[in-house]
């Protein structure tokens, strides 16, 4: 039963951590025998600076390499075998493997000498000291003390000033002719790179920590850590001072020259060409190594163990190691062991290895020594799988041994060193049940907590970007099963596993398929609170798309539920060429595209939503809304397609879309709609894909989410157009005031006036509105009524369409008279104009200068005001108005045939035809008001704001302009009188005074029967 497995762990974590060595030198030779699995070798051709691999190359295992190492016979005496491969690849742990399986010869024979560099010994003293241990020789015991005496005197500080001095020096000696091109040639010289190296704020950000220079002083002087990283190789683009803080401190031309780098992408290559060829003379300079004394040195070893006709077997585990003396070294390493038929230096093979792209950056000088030492190949372990052959059985045999180590534990392993390595699966009662649920490899260790499936996809997942198909073994073992045995040891006991880090830790890689949203979206609904791990187990031990297919022993022993039995294997909608895998049956190959790119946008956290198919969703998704509003609450015009794409579409924010291209979009972050990255998502966007494609396939459930989100988003929908339009209810209540106050300016509107009056007036575009009473209007109504009109259709026209609805997308035939009389009565419960409220846009043309329209109303009041206590003058309280007009009139004709003066009389004449109509019983009607208007309170306010709007025509204009007018005639008349001396003038003037007092008794008589 599975059951007995739950929580089982055969294994301690710390035992594991003990055999789970991920550098080959470190485990002991019992465990590092335990461990081994058979590589892939394969054997490269050096052409050039590339490695060929041979057509059609077999693949070799290490003891084939063993073998033609240890057999392959030189003309020279001397070979050179580079193992290559990328960083983690496992070229240790062939040179550790060849180490532990070179046959041990007879004491007495001295048939050959191993001497084995270990990667971890990186510092010159441990290089030198292993290169010429057990050779005693006065030139080599000085070389000992030199290099004892510097390891031990210097600083790391120190050495890494001196390296960067030594560089300078170098530098500074080169010239143009070292280099090819004439851009190269600028940085050559001691005004070249060689000035930037002695600018004393450039070598400070040279050396300071975490800097190339500082790393290697520092390895020079001291061994690397079992666990540190690779030793540098050489200068990169990242190590040049190209980032160099206040680089106003530099000097003037170390700023040019850096300027100049800086913006040339080919002078940075040369630079470190430049940097790195002279690497290793200023290593040797820093070091007081001298020129020529390690060549001497190793020449000396091999003329020793020549002697006693003993062959030099060199291992070396990492070549980076012998930086900075590897020239000398190699021309120690390929000297020919004979020389005019005599044997003068010991034969010597090496086996080195060294990163594929360090090998290929060789100087031209060691490259070329390198390429005569080999046999025109060197052995490649870089191991790239592909779609066709994953390395599945590879990577489980590889995986299985260390999981057997573990199991075993290393001190057992060392106990029974030389004895067959014990399968601790064996022995354990739970093997059968266990293999059967997880799996085995083919020399029988258990696969468990892994089975097949999730070894592969987390080999995958943590593999190179560029290289997803690459098996690295060190990668493999400090990212995959370490984590696993050990960090993860407590959840799988405690039947936590897979815990909340595991996907943090292993994300999907690209090449395998993720598990469809199809099974997250159901295993989302059914276990809520368990779900994560339950997806982590079907995806990764599922198999993605193959999970329903999962040993349900696995799902029981993690404690995670089986899918529902209706579940099926999807179908693949991404891969083509699997023949082995499902592919999704009818479906056409364009919209199979657009759904595995919605798929990958929900399980993918990386992949983002591609621009077209997030625009068309966006844009299904708006339209939706739009084409469910019904535009009754509150009823308004229904825009058109142009329109609503400036309030609701994808060219504004209105869809929000997580990981999706086009989010970027200004006010995004507000969306009224969002959808998150989840799998419910991406099965609703694939329906309504599938919808626009005509494919019968799109699920009901989703065609009814769209339609219920269509209706909830109708609020949003309404708040948008009314943030937009600027038509909310308080947006229209402050345009039907200024449309009301436009209306009380041409006198159309005024308070007290009726609802339907009012809505009638608010709602006229005023094209045809005149005032009567234009004479006795200021110049600043004037204007302001003029402006305001000329504005005004626009405010109109937005008015109706946002209370009222029309016939296609013609004008407004009928608004909603319910919600307009209450926007109008908020709006007629104040008539000024303040300027703490916010005005829409559309509203502002209209109301330029409303600020000051009651200070207007209150001048025209005094207007008013000083036009009746004019007439009154004339026209006394009492006083008919139409007969003082007629008397006057007599007066002025009385007075011209008694042949006085008083100017021309046409005006006057004119004046009185236009007075003669007039009501008079208007003047005291005006009079009664005015009274009221000057009064206390909000019933004043609106009497003086109704008398001030109020037209009340030309008359009064005309009557008080008569009464003035026929005055000064009449004043004009009698001065022309009294100023003729002689008698005539006077009876004139006598005459003309008569006729004032007869007009004066005339109008109170007329007054008095009127």
């Amino acid at each position: 039963m599975t059951t007995e497995l739950r929580g089982h762990r055969c294994w301690e974590p710390a035992a594991a951590s003990r055999a789970i060595k991920t550098e080959a030198v470190n485990p002991s030779p019992a465990l590092f025998l335990a461990t081994h699995a058979p590589l892939r070798i394969h054997k490269a051709r050096i052409q050039g600076r590339t490695l060929m691999s041979e057509a059609q190359s077999e693949t070799v295992d290490e003891g084939a390499v063993l073998h033609d190492f240890l057999t392959r016979q030189s003309p020279t005496g001397t070979l050179l075998m580079p193992v290559v491969g990328d960083s983690g690849s496992g070229k240790s742990h062939l040179v550790r493997w060849v180490r532990e399986n070179i046959p041990n010869p007879p004491e007495s024979s001295g048939e050959y000498k191993v001497i084995y560099l270990e990667k971890s010994q990186t510092s010159l003293k441990a290089v030198i000291e292993s290169l010429i241990e057990g050779v005693d020789d006065e030139s080599l015991d000085a070389l000992r003390t030199e290099i004892r005496s510097f390891s031990s005197t210097t600083t790391q500080e120190k050495l890494a000033r001196r390296l960067i001095n030594a560089l300078n020096e170098a530098l500074a000696a080169t010239n143009p002719n070292d280099v090819t091109g004439a851009t190269a040639r600028m940085l050559t010289g001691p005004k070249g790179l060689a000035l930037l190296l002695q600018d004393p704020h450039i070598q400070d950000h040279m050396l300071a920590d975490g800097k190339f220079i500082p790393q290697l002083a520092d390895q020079l002087l001291r061994d690397r850590g079992t666990s540190a990283g690779d030793r540098p190789p050489g200068f990169t683009v990242r190590d040049l001072p190209l980032n160099v803080q206040d680089i106003e401190q530099a000097a003037v031309v170390s700023k040019k020259l850096l300027g100049m780098v800086l913006s040339r992408s080919e002078l940075q290559t040369v630079a470190v060409d430049l940097l790195n060829v002279h690497l290793e003379g200023a290593i040797r300079e820093a070091s007081n190594l001298g020129v020529g004394k390690l060549l001497d040195a190793m020449l000396q070893v091999r003329k020793t163990y020549a002697r006693n006709k003993t062959e030099i077997i060199l291992l070396i585990e990492d070549f980076a190691l012998i930086q900075g003396v590897q020239g000398e070294l190699l021309e120690a390493l390929t000297e020919s062991a004979t020389r005019e038929g005599a044997t003068r230096y010991a034969p010597i093979r090496t086996l080195m290895a060294v990163t594929t792209g360090y090998f290929q950056d060789l100087p031209e000088t060691v490259m070329s020594r390198v390429a005569a030492a080999t046999a025109g190949f060197v052995y490649d372990l870089d191991h790239v799988f592909d779609e066709s052959d994953d390395g599945t059985e590879m990577i489980a045999s590889f995986v299985g041994r260390y999981l057997n180590a573990a199991r075993v534990g290393d001190e057992e392993l060392d106990r029974r060193r030389g004895q067959a390595v014990l399968n601790h699966c064996t022995q354990c009662p739970l093997s059968e049940t266990c293999h059967q649920s997880f799996g085995k490899t083919e020399e029988g260790y258990g696969l468990y907590p892994f089975n097949r499936e999730s070894l592969l996809r987390m080999v995958h997942s943590v593999a190179p970007s560029d290289r997803p198909y690459a098996f690295v073994p060190r990668t493999i073992l400090s990212n995959v099963v370490r984590p696993i045995l050990v960090e993860h040891a407590d959840e799988i006991r405690e039947v936590r596993f897979p815990g909340p880090n595991f996907k943090v830790r292993f994300r999907t890689a690209d090449i395998d398929e993720a598990l469809p949203t199809s099974i997250i979206e159901v295993v989302e609904q059914q276990n809520p609170h368990d779900a994560d791990r339950q997806l982590a187990v079907l995806e990764f031990w599922g198999d993605g798309p193959r999970a329903p297919l999962v040993d349900k022993g696995v799902l029981d022993v993690f404690g995670v539920p089986a899918l529902p039995d209706q579940i099926k294997p999807d179908p693949v909608l991404r891969r083509t060429g699997d023949s082995d895998r499902q592919q999704a049956p009818g479906i056409k190959e364009s919209l199979r595209r657009k759904l595995a790119l919605v798929e990958n946008w929900a399980a993918r956290d990386d992949h983002a939503l591609p621009q077209t198919i997030a625009a068309d969703l966006r844009g299904w998704i708006a339209e939706s809304v739009t084409r469910h509003y019904t535009w009754a609450t509150p009823l308004m015009k229904e825009m058109t397609k142009g329109e609503l794409e400036k309030v609701w579409s994808v060219k504004v924010a209105t869809v929000s879309i997580e990981g999706a291209s086009g989010e970027r979009l200004p006010g995004m972050e507000n969306a009224p709609i969002k959808f998150r990255r989840n799998a419910v998502n991406s099965q609703f966007f694939q329906s309504l894909i599938k919808v626009k494609e005509k494919d019968s396939s799109a699920r009901v459930v989703d065609i009814r989410r769209l339609a219920n989100l269509a209706d909830a988003r109708a609020r949003d929908f309404k708040a948008r157009l009314e943030a937009a339009l600027q038509i909310s209810d308080a947006d229209l209540v402050v345009a039907f005031r200024a449309s009301l106050i436009g209306a009380a300016l041409a006198g159309t509107a005024w308070p007290g006036m009726e609802e339907s009056s009012l809505l009638a007036a608010s709602l006229d575009e005023g094209q045809a509105w005149v005032r009567q009473d234009q004479g006795l209007r200021s110049q600043k109504w004037q204007s302001l009524l003029e402006r305001h009109v000329s504005k005004r259709p626009q405010l109109v026209h937005r008015l109706r369409d946002s209370i009222g609805i029309s016939q296609g997308g013609g004008a407004v035939k009928m608004i909603d008279a319910a919600r307009a009389l209450s926007l109008l009565r908020e709006a007629v419960s104040s008539w000024a104009w303040g300027t703490d409220q916010s005005v829409p846009e559309w509203v502002k043309p209209t109301v330029t200068g409303f600020n000051g329209w009651l200070e207007l109303a209150d001048d025209h009041l005094q207007v008013l005001a000083n036009v009746v206590q004019t007439i009154r003058r004339h026209v006394p309280v009492g006083t008919g108005g139409s007969q003082s007009v007629d008397s006057l009139m007599q007066a002025l004709r009385d007075a011209e045939r008694v042949g006085v003066d008083g100017g021309d009389t046409r005006p006057i004449h004119d004046l009185a035809a236009k007075t003669k109509d007039m009501d008079w019983h208007l003047l005291p009607r005006l009079e009664e008001d005015l009274k009221k208007a000057f009064g206390d309170g909000q019933r004043s306010f609106e009497t003086r704001l109704r008398l001030t709007i109020r037209d009340y025509g030309p008359s009064l204009e005309h009557a008080r302009n008569f009464l003035v007018l026929a005055d000064q005639w009449l004043d004009r008349a009698l001065s022309d009188a009294k100023a003729r001396t002689h008698t005539t003038g006077e009876n004139i003037a006598a005459d003309l005074q008569g006729i004032l007092e007869r007009w004066t008794t005339l109008s109170a008589e007329g007054g008095q029967g009127r």
